[in-house]
């Protein structure tokens, strides 16, 4: 086997796999990355057993073949010699080495055998939703920052995706905070629902482009496969049924609140800056008909921010983790945001006029 292949192509083919690659003590070919040469074409694909990423890249095969290399090391030599526009040489020599070889560098490394390595699950084309591609990015975005990360709750350390009609609705919820999404679907579906880990939506999202592409996604036996230019993702989902989630969000509310999105982002990173050393980040936000006064202490001191804003309903005084709001204006691209305080001052952010993204934040604590 030998092929002549651009380093740059290759070092961004072998990085974007080797996400997939375990990270814990397992058999040896997990930690491989598998490499296929045939008619011009290189395809590197890793897998753990629950994620597996697969991209292609053009290479001049002049000896076609297949073989396993070890994933950490064969990354790092890559990126440590991949220059602009020049070409990198894998060649295998006595049936267990790869020969790499540049214009300047050279090293060897041993090889496993292909037969060993675990094969692929398969998808059928059958069940799918069809979503343009940076809707399908912007969704993940819109959610995944609060899914759980203990494992008490192992449903919860996935997002929940539902296709219905021609909406796409993503959840996600730590027990703290609620995150909702809605994205408009390209055709129409009956309906598909699949809880898929926040590790390979992570992944994904990297992988994912702000083009106006239109992309499959194929939901099948416990697996979701994805298809884009070149590359493509499977991962394991998360079994089990995840929480009934329509009732979580409270439908009366005691105050509503616009304020402008950056004034009110700006200010609350300043703000909080007293708490950020703090385990929950506290900040007291006191509310009245045009004023909101940021406030936040600690041992260091007191930090205060006062911004305009439009009230209707009674005044609000209340502590959240700053964290929790903050999370959720980074994703947020709108002017104006609309704030709804409930009984018990839970809060509910949405964008003024757009049932597009929703997050629902439970207070810190009560406070008289």
């Amino acid at each position: 086997m030998k092929i002549i292949v651009n380093s740059l192509d290759l070092n961004d083919a072998v990085s974007k796999v080797s996400k997939a690659l375990s990270t814990k003590d397992v058999a040896p070919v997990l930690e491989c990355i598998k490499i296929t040469a045939e008619n011009d074409k290189l395809t590197l694909y890793a897998t753990d057993k629950d994620l597996a990423i697969e991209r292609t890249i053009d290479a001049n095969v002049i000896v076609g073949g297949a073989f396993l290399v070890p994933g950490r090391i064969f990354g790092d030599y890559i990126r440590n010699i991949a220059e602009n526009g020049s070409d990198i040489s894998l060649e295998l020599v006595d049936d267990n080495r790869l020969l790499v070889s540049s214009a300047n560098s050279e090293c060897n490394i041993g090889i496993l055998d292909v037969d060993d390595y675990p094969e692929t699950e398969s998808v059928s084309n059958e069940h799918y939703f069809a979503i343009q591609e940076s809707n399908l990015k912007e969704i993940i975005n819109n959610v995944i920052f609060a899914v759980a990360v203990d494992d008490s709750r192992p449903m919860l350390k996935g997002v929940y995706f539902e296709a219905r009609e021609y909406t796409l609705t993503a959840v996600a919820t730590d027990g703290y905070r609620f995150a909702l999404s809605k994205k408009v679907l390209e055709e129409r579906v009956d309906e598909i629902s699949a809880t898929i880990p926040a590790r390979s939506l992570s992944e994904l999202s990297k992988l994912l482009t702000d083009s106006d592409n239109i992309l499959k996604v194929f939901i099948e036996n416990n697996y979701l496969l994805i298809c884009m230019q070149n590359t493509k993702l499977l991962t394991r989902l998360l079994a089990g049924q995840y929480i009934k989630y329509d009732n979580i969000v409270p439908r009366d509310f005691l105050s509503t609140l616009y304020v402008n999105k950056e004034t009110f982002e700006r200010a609350l990173n300043t703000a909080s800056i007293m708490s950020r050393s703090e385990r929950n980040n506290l900040v007291v936000l006191d509310i009245e008909e045009y004023n909101m006064n940021i406030s936040s202490t600690s041992q260091y001191g007191t930090a205060k921010e006062n911004i305009t804003i439009s009230l209707s309903g009674k005044d609000v005084r209340c502590a959240y983790n700053s964290k929790y709001i903050n999370d959720c204006l980074k994703v947020i691209t709108a002017e104006t945001i609309k704030m709804e305080f409930a009984q018990h001052n839970s809060c509910v952010i949405t964008i003024k006029d757009s049932d597009e993204v929703l997050y629902f934040i439970l207070p810190v604590k009560q406070i008289a």
